[in-house]
């Protein structure tokens, strides 16, 4: 399995019995908390410009989805428990925005053991597209079909399947086989 220490956010050593729900627990004061091998990863409050991505994406795949009759749900910023079996601490991430695998409803009052269809990571100032590179791959380990890391600067779309990574730049469209039948240009999604 590949490991590292995550580099997508500042680091803290919490107890080995933390879970998703304990997360759940923490404040809520704009940032975003996850686990990546039992430690808690602490993520810098969504900036305005990473918003906007989020927000159009988001949108776009729900119409796509309305339109399409597709029964799973977008989610943004939801907490999956991506920890494999046997693993001795918790990997819990949270997607910028993914693709909720069931047309069952997502949990009120607990984090799913499930895997996303998609999870989509949008590069921060913060943060570099190296590093959430890094941090796709960990999704792709977990088993997650397929993952758009969204860099505004650069101005790609990085897509990781399971037969490698492909960029996409501002003259593409966004197509996934876990969307059928959704297309969007990358300029219209970092430009609006």
């Amino acid at each position: 399995m590949f490991t590292h220490k995550p580099t997508w956010g500042t680091v803290f050593q919490v107890p080995a019995t933390m879970t998703g729900d304990d997360l759940l627990h923490l404040p809520i004061d704009g940032g975003k908390n996850e686990l990546y091998d039992g430690e808690l990863v602490r993520e810098e409050m969504t900036a305005p410009g990473q918003s906007d991505v989020c927000h159009r994406l988001g949108f776009e795949l729900g119409l796509w989805a309305r339109n399409a009759g597709y029964s799973k749900r977008v989610l943004q910023n939801a907490l999956f428990d991506l920890t494999q079996p046997g693993a001795t601490s918790r990997t819990i991430l949270a997607p910028d925005l993914a693709i909720w695998p069931s047309s069952a409803p997502p949990p009120w009052n607990h984090i799913p053991q499930v895997i996303p269809l998609l999870a989509i990571e949008v590069v921060s100032d913060s943060q570099t597209l190296t590093e959430l590179g890094i941090k796709a791959q960990v999704y792709r380990n977990a088993g997650v079909p397929e993952v758009w890391v969204i860099d505004h600067a650069s101005r790609v779309v990085e897509f990781w399947t399971a037969t490698g990574m492909t960029t996409f730049t501002a003259s593409d469209d966004l197509t996934s086989v876990q969307l059928p039948g959704f297309r969007l240009a990358v300029a219209t999604l970092l430009d609006g």
